[in-house]
């Protein structure tokens, strides 16, 4: 009987630790329990990043745990934000075309994973199609921003339930992001971008103090930060694609 090897276990325990804090956010979004649902994601996402790292550190990568990323993200960043943006914004409100952008945006997560998983493969067997930069956002990022709208009722601005049609509008233009073509930053493909570890301590420390204290707020302005990087990442693929 082969031996469990630990080394490879321990990425895919976490990637099945995101996928029960993405079945609680589900939970806590049926019983009402909004900013506890979002937080649920949030750790989610944590873990997303953190599996991944962590199997490229102990060279334990492999293709059932890329796999189970995969379908975890669909669960964690597709469905469960989905439900919750539904339950929290559209139920109480009986909106069907907050119904309607919920479900574009769980489609279209599914959609971005499968195409994603396929781009995967194909870098397999071509080394020179490295992943330096995503195709479109990424599901995690595509959750926090459908989110925003969410948070800032916890920060005690209801501008969303007044606004129905402008949020399920803002929904389908994220879920649109999703499956675009337009190149996003991947961490996963280039060199952690802080070389400093003092500074990266520093920077650390704030983001955790921040998330503690201003949690909502906090990812806000980091949802801001991520936005108004696109347009970067879109002049750096160009100027890596037709550089001579």
């Amino acid at each position: 009987m082969k031996r469990l090897n630990l080394k490879s276990l321990i990425p895919n325990l976490i990637t099945l630790s995101g996928l029960s804090f993405g079945l609680s956010s589900i939970r806590f979004a049926i019983e009402g329990e909004f900013s506890l649902a979002v937080i649920c994601i949030l750790f989610a996402a944590v873990c997303d990043a953190l599996d991944g790292m962590l199997a490229r550190y102990l060279d334990s990568e492999s293709d059932l745990g890329f796999q189970l990323d995969s379908l975890s993200d669909f669960l964690s960043f597709g469905v469960a934000p989905g439900i919750l943006i539904y339950m929290a914004i559209f139920y109480y409100e009986n909106s069907n075309i907050g119904v309607f952008a919920t479900l574009i945006f769980i489609i279209f997560s599914c959609i971005r994973l499968a195409l994603f998983n396929v781009l995967h493969e194909k870098s397999k067997y071509d080394e020179t199609q490295e992943i330096d930069f995503f195709t479109g956002i990424p599901t995690p990022a595509g959750a926090i921003l459908i989110l925003l709208p969410l948070t800032h009722i916890f920060i005690g601005y209801e501008w969303a339930y007044e606004n129905i049609n402008f949020v399920a509008g803002y929904i389908i233009l994220i879920s649109g992001l999703l499956v675009s073509k337009i190149p996003t930053f991947s961490l996963k493909g280039k060199g952690f971008p802080i070389r400093s570890k003092f500074a990266f301590l520093i920077l650390f420390s704030i983001l955790v103090l921040s998330m503690i204290n201003l949690p909502w707020h906090t990812l806000n302005v980091l949802a801001l930060i991520y936005l108004l990087t696109i347009p970067f990442s879109v002049f750096s693929w160009r100027k890596e694609r037709y550089k001579t």
